[in-house]
């Protein structure tokens, strides 16, 4: 069961609480740098008058979140500018569709950046410049009771009930105590780079995961 704690759309932000397995949680979290995302993966320096080396600012450009849609494999972007000025993401074209504005170089007086582009679709498994945002987890338990909180082989809850009943613990905490006991959840937080959103991200994670899945049924089989 999922249940929704918090959904930021601005901020591209997803917080839900589910009882899936920790196991599964993993998997889900490995498949996010499967999901295919468009990142700027081919430069070609036109000029460069700049103090950065071509080196670093095509790393730069390599790193600006592109929004991805479905359809679109390969993009190509340009990018002019005459200093003084900083360039920034949003001074490329077309539009790479996201609202961070991120510097990419500071031009001085008479000093120019030409750039052509061209942006590919590929994965996190490739190149940390693919990945799409985070994903991560934890144990969804009351601050208060960490302390007496054990974690087994399989990654579940368990409480040393020989050391609980040696300590002298109000009824308040009893209670938190029994409670974690009956519900095993998990706190997933999905942050998007904005290249998908974050509900995006977790579906098609998903969908990768039950890829490899058949695939792997496929080779057993």
């Amino acid at each position: 069961m999922i249940k929704i704690k918090d959904y930021d759309k601005k901020k591209e932000k997803l917080i839900f609480t589910t009882d899936m397995s920790l196991s599964l949680a993993n998997a889900i979290r490995r498949s996010v740098l499967e999901i295919p995302i468009m990142a700027i993966d081919e430069v070609e320096i036109v000029k460069n008058d700049s103090a950065l080396y071509d080196e670093i600012i095509s790393h730069r450009l390599g790193l600006i979140p592109i929004k991805t849609d479905k359809v679109a494999k390969e993009m190509k972007f340009k990018l002019k500018g005459t200093g003084p000025k900083t360039v920034y993401s949003s001074d490329l074209h077309p539009s790479v569709e996201t609202e961070y504005k991120i510097p990419i170089v500071i031009l001085d007086d008479e000093q120019e950046l030409e750039i052509v582009c061209d942006a590919r679709l590929g994965k996190g498994i490739e190149h940390i410049k693919y990945s799409p945002g985070l994903l991560y987890y934890k144990h969804n338990l009351d601050p208060d009771i960490i302390d007496f909180v054990q974690v087994d082989d399989e990654g579940k809850i368990t409480f040393n009930q020989e050391e609980l009943d040696n300590l002298n613990l109000n009824d308040n905490l009893k209670k938190k105590i029994n409670q974690a006991k009956e519900v095993n959840e998990l706190e997933f937080t999905i942050e998007s780079w904005k290249q998908i959103s974050a509900k995006d991200i977790f579906l098609r994670a998903m969908d990768v995961l039950e890829e490899n899945l058949d695939d792997l049924e496929k080779v057993v089989k």
